[in-house]
């Protein structure tokens, strides 16, 4: 997972239809088990997720789940049997309702048990409020590294900055970028974005969870990837779907 843009396989003139997953290119490998909340989402798919409640995770909804995914929490190096690892399966997911292609971007998975929380597993608490998002932001996940296709074994991190919806809009002149999404891109003279592999997972702004890796162009090109934003619109359809499921 290296510079952090999501790898569709052509240039940024050709945004093509929505890779997998996205990956980190560029970034670094995280402190091992510094982010406890992190959640990796495998078969059919491959992504990234965010624990918010002991049964339950955040992640994009294009994101393929079904009841032969694997859920594993408490990981760095996801191919090894760390013992801080737990392995869990998942009872349903749900994808938001008005969910098209690149628009509503957000899914609810709960998990057929509680995860046990611990310093390793924790779970992150959902913004309580529609503050404007820091600049500064940063992200993670086990996506592709390269366009070799060489996939990380361990977790590992980009920091990001807020671009404008000018911006992204005129770099995605065929989808249109909404309110319901931010736009975060390599910092000045880094090379880190997200990529394949990635989707899924959390944009931490201010150490407050503000979005979910979405969608966005070949890594190669740098564009700021998009993703979806955690506002009061999706806030309230989190907890309503959480409380209307017990």
């Amino acid at each position: 997972m290296g510079r952090l843009s999501i790898l569709c396989a052509f240039f940024l003139p050709l945004l093509i239809a929505r890779c997998e997953s996205v990956e980190i290119f560029g970034g670094n490998e995280a402190k091992p088990h510094s982010r406890p909340y992190m959640v990796l989402l495998k078969n059919p798919g491959f992504c990234g997720g965010t624990l918010i409640r002991p049964k339950w995770i955040l992640t994009a909804a294009h994101c393929k789940i079904d009841y032969n995914t694997e859920v594993i929490l408490g990981a760095h190096n996801w191919k090894e049997r760390e013992k801080e690892q737990q392995k869990l399966n998942v009872s349903k997911w749900v994808p938001h309702p008005d969910f098209n292609s690149y628009q509503n971007d957000i899914q609810l998975v709960q998990l057929k048990g509680a995860a046990k929380i611990n310093k390793f597993v924790k779970v992150f608490p959902l913004p309580t409020d529609e503050k404007k998002e820091a600049r500064l932001c940063s992200t993670a996940g086990w996506g592709f590294t390269s366009s070799a296709n060489i996939q990380s074994n361990v977790l590992r991190e980009a920091n990001l900055t807020i671009v404008a919806k000018t911006f992204c809009q005129k770099v995605y002149k065929n989808h249109k970028i909404t309110s319901d999404m931010i736009c975060a891109g390599p910092l000045q003279n880094q090379r880190d974005n997200i990529g394949r592999g990635d989707s899924g997972g959390p944009l931490i702004c201010g150490n407050s969870l503000r979005g979910i890796v979405s969608f966005g162009f070949n890594a190669r090109n740098l564009a700021p990837g998009v993703y979806t934003r955690l506002g009061a619109k999706y806030l309230n359809w989190i907890k309503t779907t959480i409380h209307g499921a017990f």
